[in-house]
Parts: C-alpha cells; structure tokens; sequence
C-alpha cells in the first residue's frame, strides 16, 4: 500500500468506531436509513433513477462518486440498501450518485439493458446544468453484480468521464460464476440467459476496461469468492476477516480502507 494510502487508512482506524466482522445484510439495511437530497430520472421505466447525496459543503468542485448497487442482477434488491454507503461517503465531502437501473424480472432488464441504463445515467449525470458535484471526472463503484456492470461501463470507448473504478466483491468473470450452484450465481445464469449470443460482450475478463481498476475481497466472503479478484491491470486489495457486506457497510474497517483508497484519487483536496 502506498505511504500516503496508508496513512489515509491509519487514520480513519483511529478516528472511526469499527463494527465487529463480518457485518450482515441485515446490518446493512438498518445503517441505510440516508435521504437523498435530490431524484433524477433518466428514463421512463420505474427503475430508472438516480439517488443524489451531496455533503454541506456541495459546490461544482465538490468530487462525484458514482456507485452501482449488487444484488445479484435481480430487482428483488434495489437501491435502498446502499443509502448507508452513501451517507458514510457523504459525511466525508463525497457527492453520492446511487443509480437505480432495471434488473432481472424488470421489462427491458437483463443484456444489454441493465448495463445500457447505467450507462446513460452516468451520461445524464455527467451533462447536467449546474451540477452541485465536479461533472467531468468521478469515481465508478460497484458492489458484487454492480462491480461487474461498473467494470463494463468503464470501457474506454464509451468515453465516460472515469477516474478510476473500485470493484467491491465484484464479479469480474461471470461465465464462470454462473457456472456455479448458489443462488446468486444461478441468477448470473438467468442474467446470461437474455443474451446468450452475447456471454464475451457481458464478460468483463474479456472486454476493455479503464486502466485504473481496484478489486476488494473480503478474505471471509461467501457470495463472491476470491477467483473473481483476478483481472489483468487490477489492483488487488484483499481484507482479512471482511465478508461480501463489510464492504459497503461505513461501520467497518473494509469501509475504511474503501474511503482511503477514494480520496487517494483526489491528491488536489485537502483534509
């Protein structure tokens, strides 16, 4: 870890009340009580919405920290249980994009719309009139099925602004994860199953990516197993005793070394 990462991370240690791990779900959805200070839609679907956090101090400077929520590709989990994640990077002068999108079950979800709908929600955020955020260079994160869509919408020719993505328990090879029997992965294979003519297209470990791309894995994660950590360029960050929600959860030292590794993007600010 660099000199600077790591005192970054140091610090939050010293300054953070730590939950014990691994966190749950459920531990989740009860930090995520967050209201977003403003909706955007950028479609006409139901899903298809834009949650906006901005700190007190909001300006056209302020950075953008676009995240992709998981859930297994399914609309059974939406943008709710990321409002904690939010606020946590809120309460550390972060503006917080969180992009509902249409999943599994969701008319028009599945390849390649799901990708297809974050993908245009990044291009309204970044088109704006008058944003309360810096419109031209944000930070992708995705969490589990949201790391897998993060890393495919961060293909240069698409031309989004990206600074650098942040790949949570992300699924960075999905035809193998599909291959596999637990609930989650059978729903990477009904998510492969709208477009199976397509399974390269929506594989990442075969597509383009941006060239700065961190992978966390909770070395205790039962979801997203430790395979998935592996793709060219990648920085790998493993966390010893976090589990698949501990990252995402503000409350942890997972947390923590998410935070310090975003503000270790924006050398120009200062704390």
């Amino acid at each position: 870890m660099p000199y600077a990462l790591s005192f970054l991370f140091s610090w939050l240690l010293i300054t953070t009340p730590l939950l014990n791990s691994p966190v749950s779900f459920q531990q989740v959805m009860e930090r995520s009580t967050a209201r977003a200070h403003e909706i955007l839609h950028y479609g006409d679907a139901e899903p298809q919405f834009v949650e906006l956090y901005f700190p007190e101090s909001a300006s056209s400077d302020v950075p953008l920290i676009v995240y992709i929520h998981g859930g297994c590709w399914q609309n059974s989990f939406g943008v709710d249980h990321a409002r904690g994640f939010a606020e946590g990077l809120r309460d550390d002068g972060f503006a917080v994009a969180l992009v509902e999108y249409r999943r599994l079950n969701d008319e028009g979800g599945g390849w390649p719309g799901s990708l297809e709908d974050i993908v245009t929600a990044i291009e309204v955020l970044s088109s704006a009139d008058a944003p309360s955020y810096r419109p031209n260079s944000f930070t992708l994160v995705g969490h589990s099925a949201g790391g897998h869509l993060a890393l495919l919408a961060s293909q240069p020719q698409r031309r989004l602004p990206v600074r650098g993505v942040l790949g949570l328990a992300a699924i960075t090879d999905i035809e193998a994860y599909a291959a596999g029997e637990s609930g989650c992965q059978q729903a990477g294979a009904n998510f492969m199953a709208t477009a199976p003519e397509q399974a390269e297209a929506m594989n990442p470990v075969y597509q383009s990516r941006h060239s700065l791309v961190f992978l966390f894995h909770g070395d205790q994660d039962t979801i997203v197993g430790a395979e998935q950590q592996q793709l060219d360029g990648a920085e790998a960050v493993e966390i010893s005793g976090a589990g698949h929600f501990d990252l995402i959860h503000p409350g942890t030292e997972a947390f923590a070394q998410v935070l310090a590794t975003i503000r270790s993007l924006y050398p120009e600010l200062t704390r």
